[in-house]
């Protein structure tokens, strides 16, 4: 039902708002053992990997103990929870603990698949995991009490048997085995995290922590909404996390052979197909919200269509900066980076706060989040060129003025379509969702990609249907 997904929602988010210290040591790892890839100094990651599985073991275990201790504290005096739902609130908290502590122990071994490019493994996981959620959804069905309870010990278990996988993968033994407890190691990958740590908490407050105020201002009703609007961005958004997984090994690699004519090629078409595979995924959503949430809905909750769009917008606009953030990191000096910009990520929290404590409406949280996430854009193009030879006026003339300008023309003309014509039954919408994210694709084709892009991707296709 709506109110257990939106209790759900709020209990995973306070648990997984501690995380960010943990995410930002996965980033430290990865950047590390690609860097090493790139010198190829063999010896250096095995030293690293065994030392990051100790910093996680040890970071976990302090973690879960914290968040058991402020258990009744979070649960009875900080949320807003229905009293008939408290028992249910504290077996989902201590579900998501162990969900999460399971997840902290996986992320050396995640660091060191896809550091290797072993993008092959990583998509048979993702898969692998997609279908076990399925499974878990259409399982749900069929159980007649609990639901919430047992939804989430099935999460905790497809979890679990990832990690399993995750830790048998047989081709990095020559990585697992030697190396040795290095306190340098140790202080050189904290350093770096701990400089990570600040822009991962901005992140969690701007995501979860909202979703935690939304809940104190609002009922579980609107974190429903909150929640079903970031589950719908996350599906189509898989797509082009994929993209960046799989080229940051790459970009970490290219600065450390000091090859940074591909180091600025990488960082620029990381930018622009980020941006624009989101884009062409999410226009037949952002045109057709209400229409596509009734196929997997069969009530809406209040907000989700404007929730949605809204999200998606940010999303957009963030996606400009994956390939950037990764440009920085290579760098290593992040310190001055994390403090500016994280700062005004974290803005957008306190802001929130006061809109809503004034009394703005529900939607006013997008102010703020649209804002920060223009100016952040701004401010990474000025580090990384500030840090390296990465060239800004390159990537605004190139990069975010045209993607810019193909969306607006897409969604002009997916506008003036949608309000035209009517259409209504399964078939239709899907057919007038294919011609909007053909019409994005055209106007992608025209206005983003390069004259020496469009003439490889005629040459191939051109040789495709010889």
């Amino acid at each position: 039902g709506v109110s257990d997904y939106g209790l759900f929602s709020v209990i995973y988010g306070v648990v997984a708002f501690f995380v960010f210290i943990i995410s930002a040591m996965n980033d430290s790892v990865q950047r590390f053992i690609s860097i090493n890839l790139g010198l190829q100094d063999i010896e250096n990651i095995r030293d690293t990997v065994k030392n990051s599985i100790l910093v996680y073991l040890l970071a976990g275990i302090c973690l879960v103990s914290i968040l058991l201790l402020a258990r009744t504290h979070i649960i009875y005096d900080f949320l807003n929870i229905d009293a008939t739902s408290l028992n249910s609130a504290k077996i989902l908290y201590l579900i998501a603990l162990f969900s999460i502590f399971i997840s902290v122990l996986q992320t050396p071994f995640n660091a060191l698949v896809l550091a290797n490019e072993k993008m092959s493994f990583y998509a048979y996981m993702t898969i692998f995991d997609a279908c076990s959620k399925l499974t878990v959804s259409l399982l749900i069905v069929m159980i007649p009490y609990q639901k919430v309870i047992i939804y989430s010990l099935l999460l905790l278990t497809s979890t679990f048997f990832v990690f399993c996988i995750y830790l048998c993968y047989a081709k990095f033994k020559n990585f697992l085995v030697g190396g040795k407890i290095n306190v340098s190691i140790i202080k050189e990958i904290t350093v770096f995290s701990f400089w990570n740590v600040f822009g991962n908490f901005a992140y969690v407050c701007r995501t979860q922590g909202i979703n935690v105020i939304i809940n104190v201002f609002f009922a579980t009703t609107a974190n429903a909404a909150y929640a079903l609007s970031n589950t719908v961005l996350n599906s189509i958004n898989s797509l082009t996390q994929s993209f960046i997984t799989a080229i940051r090994p790459q970009i970490f690699k290219a600065y450390a052979e000091k090859n940074i004519d591909r180091y600025n090629v990488l960082i620029n078409a990381g930018a622009k197909y980020t941006f624009s595979l989101l884009f062409i995924l999410s226009c037949p959503v952002l045109l057709s919200t209400e229409q596509l949430l009734s196929l997997w809905l069969v009530n809406i909750p209040e907000y989700t269509v404007g929730f949605v769009r809204f999200v998606i917008l940010v999303a957009l606009i963030d996606s400009f900066s994956s390939s950037v953030i990764t440009g920085i990191q290579a760098t290593g000096r992040i310190k001055k980076y994390q403090v500016v910009v994280g700062f005004f990520v974290f803005i957008s929290f306190p802001v929130t706060y006061i809109l809503y404590r004034l009394g703005a409406p529900i939607y006013s949280v997008f102010i703020p989040l649209i804002i920060t996430s223009i100016l952040n854009m701004f401010l990474r193009v000025y580090f990384i060129s500030s840090l390296s030879d990465f060239k800004s006026t390159h990537f605004f003339k190139s990069v975010a003025l045209p993607c810019a300008l193909s969306a607006l023309i897409s969604l002009s003309i997916g506008y003036y379509i949608s309000t035209s014509i009517s259409y209504g039954g399964v078939v239709q919408l899907l057919c007038f969702s294919s011609l909007y994210s053909f019409i994005s694709i055209l106007s992608i084709f025209i206005f983003v990609v390069s004259k020496d892009e469009r003439k490889l991707i005629v040459k191939y296709f051109g040789s495709k249907f010889k």
